[in-house]
């Protein structure tokens, strides 16, 4: 069987499924380290170069695209292809209104990231590049970044076309059945605006009428002293903020402490940037994973 690669968790799991069993389906990154922290190292690109493909998110999340692509000449497929891209928004411009759409050239903006998941780390900074690179976390856009990996496997293996589409057929049933059960459940929400300490779920907020509250919208610092939790609480109060979230496997500590001082119940919720333990020994689903957060999501919005 020929190899071929995916950037990361939600992109390895769909092509794994829709491959099935006719390719050897590998991950670039460590499925269960952050993709922010990756840095590929020699031994990976040589392992890539025999590769057939390497399946991206794309919107450049894979900020290591360019060094792979010079060291490794290897065929790279962006699955973000066809996606209406959000713009990032400047720091201190928090409308959270997104109304951008896609430009066509997506490709040329850089983005840096770092990115903890030490327990009690304060820091928590995420420089991105001219596109919220978060587009997996909607179920509309995995619709789409599916359809891309089973169109690109359909042309380089012609002879299982039917089984490829076939296998995103299921896929898209799923998710679109779990789009159409959310969205109706969303929009009777009252307040629709949903606090986070990881800015990740601007696609999901557009696609269901949501809003999203950053954390650093309202302190503006990952040092939150005295008086910027004072604001922070002051702010949850005003706006009638019920659903707060902090990034599952990340620090809580900002957010924890915040909603004590509220007395709501902070959840965590699953920005899919890698999986755990669990979720890799039974075999978690990228569909099953959407699902628990819009699950998690309705039964937060008030």
């Amino acid at each position: 069987k020929e190899t071929i690669y995916a950037s990361f968790y939600p992109i390895y799991n769909l092509t794994k499924q829709i491959a099935g069993d006719k390719f050897n389906v590998k991950s670039f990154t460590n499925l269960n380290t952050e993709v922010h922290d990756f840095e590929p190292s020699a031994k990976d690109m040589a392992e890539l170069s025999k590769a057939k493909v390497l399946f991206l998110s794309g919107a450049d999340l894979e900020s290591w695209k360019d060094k792979v692509e010079e060291a490794s000449k290897i065929e790279m497929v962006d699955t973000s292809k066809g996606i209406d891209l959000i713009k990032t928004e400047d720091e201190e411009d928090h409308d959270h209104e997104h109304e951008d759409s896609q430009e066509d050239e997506h490709e040329d903006s850089e983005k840096e990231e770092d990115h903890d998941h030490e327990d009690g780390e304060e820091e928590h900074h995420h420089h991105h590049g001219l596109y919220d690179p978060h587009v997996w976390l909607s179920p509309k856009n995995g619709i789409i970044q599916a359809k891309n990996i089973a169109d690109k496997l359909s042309e380089i293996d012609p002879e299982n076309k039917d089984y490829y589409m076939g296998n995103f057929e299921k896929i898209k049933k799923e998710l679109e059945e779990i789009d159409k059960n959310y969205g109706e459940k969303l929009k009777n929400k009252e307040n629709k605006k949903f606090l986070v300490d990881h800015e990740a779920f601007s696609y999901l907020a557009r696609d269901y009428g949501l809003e999203q509250i950053p954390l650093t919208s309202i302190t503006s610092t990952n040092e939150a002293d005295a008086k910027t939790m004072k604001d922070a609480i002051d702010y949850v109060k005003k706006e009638k903020i019920s659903a707060i979230f902090y990034e599952k496997g990340g620090s809580d500590k900002n957010v924890k402490t915040l909603a004590n001082e509220l007395s709501l119940d902070a959840k965590a919720i699953n920005t899919i940037e890698y999986a755990s333990d669990d979720d890799l020994k039974n075999e978690k689903t990228y569909q099953e994973m959407i699902k628990e957060n819009l699950e998690l999501m309705e039964s937060s919005l008030k």
